[in-house]
């Protein structure tokens, strides 16, 4: 029997992997439009008006979008759990139709009776990056779970704490020890009961509360003081006193004389929405930051994003990159890629036009971008791999093609080539920041000294020694924070201009 479980959570988590979707590389079904109502064995769901059916890992879910959403403007959400059965029902719709009126999209995905379950965990992620990468949603996301969604929510934001906004819960299960018990849990699990119990804090709610409070997710239940099925002391309260050890923010709203139970005040909690609105809003506002580059933009990239945290959605496109359009990456410019994936002037230009659909279709605040050390190598007959003058007229096409986004565009220039690289002749990233130079004046847009950082760095001569073009972490984070440094500068001024965010 143990050997049968086991194996089911494995199947399921292939499918989950490879069943077609676009977050995961395949081909989706065309959306439809959902009916208002379905009828199923335990009761009737009720969906959002003109929400759309989607199928992703090879489970149905839904989206509904607010009236008047703007063409490549990032949506915030309210991410609905479980979706199953009779859920969403009629007690929800109070909550939905608040946040739909105040701007924020509404979504869940059919995970059946999944107590956040491994299998189901990389089902709501594929979930997640289809609607966020392919659906207009902000990364971050607000999480409101009833009853034994919580256990959904919880375990899939413990792994994912970078694109939470807040956690929402209505009497949410936190403790698989007070509901369902561990005997009927470690079934959902696929595991015998002794198994479960020694791997149970890698499941449990309340022992995965640390990757959360490190993010400073923010967090609001409601509970009854007489649930007697899924009891506040054993989930929420020990919830809240842990969080609050962690340093975590939660705050939880008690009914009295309620159990788990239908009575509306626990689906029509205003101060619940009101928590709601307010994170979605604040994510909303939170401005984007496309990074394009080489692989010196890869190195700097993942301190750039830590340093920003909080205050700027980073989306990264370059030779190391955190963002993907699609699977694979590809060297330079050797025919088309299946990702936007860009390490050279020569590179984007020979993916010119999904760059430009890229960009209509998604707006940015600020664009910083540099090439130049994969345009400068030079091959075994020691040609370039693109010649100064093509790499000038290429920057200039980007260019052009930047400014239609509506951003403000930072240029950061190639950073320097040490003395015994053995495809890159020292003194071709003068030559090449030069002609950067030109087109960047012409077009005014001001310019990163990304090369005169390095020449300062203390270790420079050193460095200067070798024949590697890339960096010791120190100095990728000296990098990042001059980074970090103009893209602020360049937000501070939006706002100063009135350029909205």
């Amino acid at each position: 029997m143990k050997n049968r479980f086991h194996l089911m959570l494995c199947v399921l988590t292939v499918l989950a992997i490879f069943s077609p979707s676009p977050a995961m590389g395949g081909k989706a079904a065309p959306d439809k439009v959902a009916p208002r109502t379905h009828k199923s064995k335990r009761g009737r769901q009720i969906l959002p008006v003109n929400a759309k059916i989607l199928q992703v890992a090879g489970h149905a879910g839904f989206l509904a979008l607010p009236k008047d959403v703007k063409p490549g403007r990032k949506t915030p959400w309210l991410w609905y759990l479980p979706t199953a059965n009779n859920l969403p029902g009629k007690l929800e719709q109070w909550m939905i139709d608040k946040c739909l009126a105040n701007g924020i999209a509404v979504a869940g995905i059919d995970l059946g009776g999944d107590f956040g379950t491994p299998a189901g965990r990389v089902i709501l992620t594929a979930f997640h990056k289809e609607v966020t990468r392919n659906r207009g949603l902000t990364k971050k996301a607000c999480m409101l779970a009833r009853s034994y969604g919580g256990l959904q929510m919880y375990n899939w934001a413990a792994e994912h704490p970078e694109s939470v906004a807040c956690l929402a819960g209505i009497y949410p299960v936190c403790n698989m020890a007070s509901y369902p018990g561990l005997k009927s849990a470690s079934r959902k699990y696929g595991m015998t009961e002794e198994k479960f119990v020694k791997e149970l804090r890698d499941h449990n709610p309340v022992d995965r509360l640390a990757p959360l409070a490190k993010a400073k997710v923010p967090i609001y239940h409601n509970t009854g003081d007489v649930d007697t099925l899924v009891p506040a002391k054993d989930n929420s309260f020990l919830v809240a006193k842990r969080y609050k050890a962690l340093g975590g923010d939660i705050a939880i709203t008690v009914f009295k004389g309620q159990g788990h139970n239908y009575w509306p005040g626990f689906f029509e909690d205003k101060a619940m929405a009101a928590f709601i609105i307010k994170h979605a809003k604040r994510v909303a506002s939170i401005p984007r930051v496309l990074i394009v580059g080489d692989s010196i933009s890869g190195g700097y990239g993942k301190p750039l994003i830590k340093l920003l945290e909080g205050k700027v959605e980073i989306v990264k496109l370059g030779a190391v990159a955190g963002y993907r359009i699609q699977k694979e990456t590809f060297w330079h410019s050797r025919g088309p890629a299946k990702n936007l994936d860009f390490g050279s002037a020569k590179a984007c230009i020979a993916d010119f036009e999904r760059f430009e659909r890229h960009l209509s279709e998604t707006k940015y605040d600020v664009i910083h971008f540099n090439f130049g050390l994969n345009d400068i190598f030079r091959g075994r007959k020691g040609a370039w791999h693109n010649p100064v003058d093509q790499y000038a007229r290429d920057l200039a096409k980007i260019v052009t093609l930047l400014k239609k986004n509506g951003a403000k565009i930072i240029w950061a220039n190639t950073t320097p080539i040490p003395a015994n690289d053995a495809h890159r002749p020292e003194g071709d990233d003068l030559i090449y920041n030069a002609a950067a130079e030109k087109v960047m004046k012409k077009n005014n847009i001001p310019i990163n000294d990304l090369h005169g950082v390095v020449t300062k760095w203390d270790g420079y001569a050193e460095w200067k020694k070798g024949d590697n073009v890339h960096f010791p972490g120190a100095v990728y984070s000296k990098l990042a924070r001059r980074v970090a440094e103009k893209i602020s500068a360049q937000l501070e001024a939006n706002k100063t201009r009135g350029k909205p965010l």
